[in-house]
């Protein structure tokens, strides 16, 4: 009978272990995904900053002021977009974590749900012997 507690605590416990690592595992790849979407954001975002800066820079007569503001609803225009882009993808990245972190959760507790349903059967069968 302890032997078979013992066996049944052992289960238990690999399967929680194994459930817990694979949500770490999937806690880690989405934080990656995020960091280099993040990453490029912001390279984007830095480099647009910085050419817009330079072409201020140059501004030295009326005609290249007016060029330069001219150009300018075109320059948020581009941003805006980069940032519907990018709001996009960390949405469905979200949605895919949540997708991926349900079905990992909903197998994990049909395994631990297997194994105390087994100790169940393992007791029963016990008493009736």
């Amino acid at each position: 009978m302890n032997a078979n507690i013992t066996e049944t605590y052992e289960t238990a416990a690999k399967t929680a272990a194994s459930a817990a690592n694979n949500a770490g595992q999937l806690v880690v790849k989405h934080i990656e995904k995020m960091i280099e979407l993040q990453t490029g954001s912001a390279k984007v975002y830095a480099d647009a900053f910085l050419r817009n800066a330079r072409e201020a820079l140059e501004v030295k007569d009326a005609q290249s002021a007016r060029s330069y503001f001219e150009k300018q609803p075109e320059v948020v225009r581009g941003i805006v977009q980069r940032m519907t882009k990018d709001s996009g993808e960390i949405m469905e990245l979200g949605r895919a974590y949540v997708d991926e972190a349900q079905a990992l959760f909903t197998k994990s507790a049909a395994d631990l749900g297997a194994v105390v349903q087994n100790d169940a059967k393992a007791k029963k069968d016990a008493k009736a012997a």
